[in-house]
């Protein structure tokens, strides 16, 4: 059976072509627009210690369930309204 040899030079030339061409594949141009929100992903939901929150990410609102109490009670929330500063 034939064996296969490579010197260090091809294997150095392969090495830098394959990462060239793995950062060909991966540019993006900075002038495109970023993708619509898709619908599939707008509500994220994350669980702490305290509770659960419901966020819609194209809105900014959210519903927070706190723990500790047998019924669940859900409290609206909006991040412009929490965050808004006050006009002088």
């Amino acid at each position: 059976m034939k064996t296969l040899t490579i010197d260090l030079k091809s294997f150095c030339l392969g090495i830098l072509a394959l990462g060239a061409l793995l950062v060909l594949v991966n540019f993006k141009p900075a002038g495109q627009p970023a993708p619509p929100t898709d619908e599939v992903r707008r509500y994220q939901v994350v669980t702490g210690e305290r509770g659960v929150t419901i966020l819609d990410t194209k809105t900014g609102r959210f519903i927070v369930d706190p723990y500790g109490f047998s019924n669940p009670r859900w409290t609206k929330g909006d991040f412009e309204e929490i965050h808004a500063r006050p006009s002088k």
